[in-house]
């Protein structure tokens, strides 16, 4: 998969003012939110359509015909379309934000239009004709010479695909947008985190657990050792350090593995 694990993000912007006006800011965490849950559903859409397809197995190149995996292409396209209409009413309520009495950052502002700038290349890789092919499909097959396609769906071993929508329209999904999509949301909700908070960036917070979870090994062999050595002091100011981290991180919302927790309270037994 892309990356099974998900971490929601949208609940650490609770209680962020980005302006005096408390409406405008339910309004705005309202649609972070949305948007949020639009891009698990590309998330999970994707991860779906890779099931369908049992792309794990695949060695090369391969053209098939999936109804179930055409029905979940269908969903896929349409949750990105969502996401760009939600990015629309977030940028509306932006722009009403920086534009009224509240005092919002230049640098902010410079910042959001840079990520606004990336998040709108992106959606541009997202054709609208074919988004129209599969909300008013034309059920015209596509044919080369004496070959008939309808529904087929073309798939190669990095993870990406390629899918007939209708007539000579064919939707690509590719790996590399969901990856893309999940890093804008987090970079999104830094953003907010960084000008309007004191608290820690989401970035942050998952490099820390990206260390702990990479180095789980060393760092319980380094925990032995001190038992080993009965360096009761070094054992539990470094023990307390990594439950005092991973308690941290759950409460924001970025827990690490149960196979990591796991391992580290196993160290109490």
């Amino acid at each position: 998969m892309v990356n099974d694990r998900f971490d929601f993000l949208s609940k650490r912007l609770t209680f962020i003012k980005v302006t005096t006006d408390d409406l405008k800011n339910i309004e705005l965490w309202h649609y972070l939110n949305v948007f949020e849950n639009h891009v698990y559903g590309v998330f999970l859409q994707y991860n779906r359509i890779k099931k369908d397809l049992n792309l794990s197995n695949l060695e090369n190149y391969q053209n098939i015909a999936n109804p179930k995996a055409g029905l979940d292409i269908f969903f896929y396209i349409l949750t990105w379309d969502k996401l760009k209409a939600i990015c629309e009413k977030i940028n509306g309520i932006i722009n009403r934000i920086t534009n009224g009495p509240s005092y919002i950052s230049e640098t902010f502002k410079s910042e959001y239009r840079n990520w606004r700038r990336v998040i709108e290349h992106l959606f541009k890789e997202f054709d609208g004709e074919i988004r129209n092919e599969y909300v008013h499909p034309s059920m015209e097959f596509y044919s080369v010479g004496n070959i008939i396609m309808w529904g087929n769906i073309i798939i190669d071993n990095s993870g990406n695909i390629e899918a007939h929508a209708g007539k000579d329209k064919f939707t690509k999904i590719k790996k590399d947008h969901c990856i893309r999509i999940k890093q804008l949301r987090s970079e999104l909700f830094d953003l907010f985190i960084k000008h309007f908070s004191q608290k820690p960036l989401n970035s942050e917070l998952i490099n820390i657990r990206n260390y702990i979870e990479d180095n789980i090994g060393s760092l319980l062999k380094q925990l032995n050792d001190y038992r080993a050595a009965e360096t009761w002091e070094e054992f539990n100011n470094m023990l307390n350090q990594l439950i005092i981290c991973d308690i941290n991180l759950s409460m924001e919302g970025i827990s690490l593995s149960d196979l990591v927790k796991n391992k580290l309270y196993s160290i109490l037994n």
